[in-house]
């Protein structure tokens, strides 16, 4: 119990570092994204390497971090494929309540640097350090006592820490996914591959929206010389005096945001449930390939204890063991004031 308690101050002390990170001058260092963004991300980990310091833990032992087997890297890249649909409907139905703050700000950042430096700095490092946070210390700590709770605690931990309402909902999901990931390869390093794919392609896509752009403006220079009017002034409307990249975002947002929730079930849900069903598949295959399915299923279904006759008691005492709570002052006070900082943003 007492790891517990440390692990929640851990909680709350990720948070405390949150929320002073952008009193401390760092802005006036640098304009650049990137440089601001690693500088963060370490930050975020400070309380998490103290803890490891002072409970005197290697990294691998306290991560979960074994080796994978090729094909397991294999089916994990598949596995990952197949639940972005299912992130990209949640993703659209968040927009329909909250506003979208992150492409705004992935622009910024991919604009300051080379594709390379974007990866590493976007993709790879969060990757591995978020996980080594919160499917590592904290998600390996708290399912030690309850796995089931575990897996959606540790995913509202991360989901909090993003820090505002579009970006918790499917960060929220991502952890429950990477949490059961975790128990069918028994290695952090799974969630590591999956972290660094999803956000791999958010980079990707950044870095297409130019060629995306001169298609489109292709498209309108032909329609002019076609007397296509119709798609003229379409792509006009759309892009008014110039194909900028400002304004190819600002109007796929705002599509997303004119949405309502049976539109973007009708757009986006088909997809989401056929490649949520397909991923299903390779998820158990994942596990059964890995000697790992029997321990995931008794997370959730648990046996039901064998019958036993009754026998006399003489010992007024507890029958069973007291069942651990996960939920501690320093955890409910670090939500709570994540929390209310989404909130008070979304409303601002």
């Amino acid at each position: 119990m007492d790891r517990i308690k440390w692990v929640n101050i851990v909680f709350l002390a990720t948070v405390l570092v949150s929320c002073v990170a952008p009193y401390l001058g760092i802005p006036a260092l640098t304009d650049n994204y990137l440089v601001l963004l690693m500088i963060s991300q370490l930050l975020l980990i400070l309380p998490a390497a103290v803890y490891l310091i002072v409970q005197k833990q290697s990294y691998k032992e306290a991560v979960r971090l074994n080796r994978l087997r090729i094909s397991t890297i294999v089916l994990l890249i598949l596995l990952t494929l197949l639940i972005m649909p299912l992130m990209t409907f949640v993703n659209a139905l968040s927009m329909v309540f909250a506003e979208n703050t992150t492409t705004a700000y992935m622009q910024e950042l991919t604009g300051q640097n080379s594709l390379l430096l974007s990866l590493i700095g976007v993709a790879l490092v969060p990757a591995v350090l978020e996980e080594s946070v919160y499917r590592g210390i904290f998600y390996n700590e708290y399912r030690k006592y309850r796995p089931a709770a575990a897996i959606f605690l540790s995913a509202l931990l991360f989901a909090l820490l993003h820090g505002n309402l579009n970006q918790f909902s499917y960060a929220f999901l991502m952890g429950i996914i990477f949490a059961l990931v975790i128990e069918a390869t028994n290695s952090i390093a799974s969630t590591m591959i999956m972290h660094f794919i999803i956000n791999a392609n958010s980079i990707l896509l950044m870095y297409a929206y130019p060629r995306l752009l001169w298609y489109l403006e292709g498209l309108y220079k032909n329609a002019g010389l076609t007397g296509d009017t119709q798609l003229a002034a379409q792509l006009e409307e759309m892009f008014g005096d110039g194909f900028t990249m400002d304004a190819l975002l600002e109007n796929s947002e705002q599509v997303i945001n004119s949405m309502g929730v049976l539109d973007v079930v009708q757009t986006y849900g088909m997809s989401a449930l056929v490649c949520t069903g397909l991923a299903f598949i390779v998820y158990r295959a994942i596990a059964i390939s890995n000697g790992r399915w029997k321990a995931v299923r008794e997370i959730f279904c648990k046996k039901k204890p064998e019958r036993e006759e009754p026998q006399i008691r003489y010992s007024l005492g507890p029958e069973k063991p007291k069942k651990v709570r996960l939920g501690t002052p320093a955890l409910y006070v670090g939500a709570a004031i994540m929390a209310a900082g989404m909130i008070a943003a979304e409303l601002l």
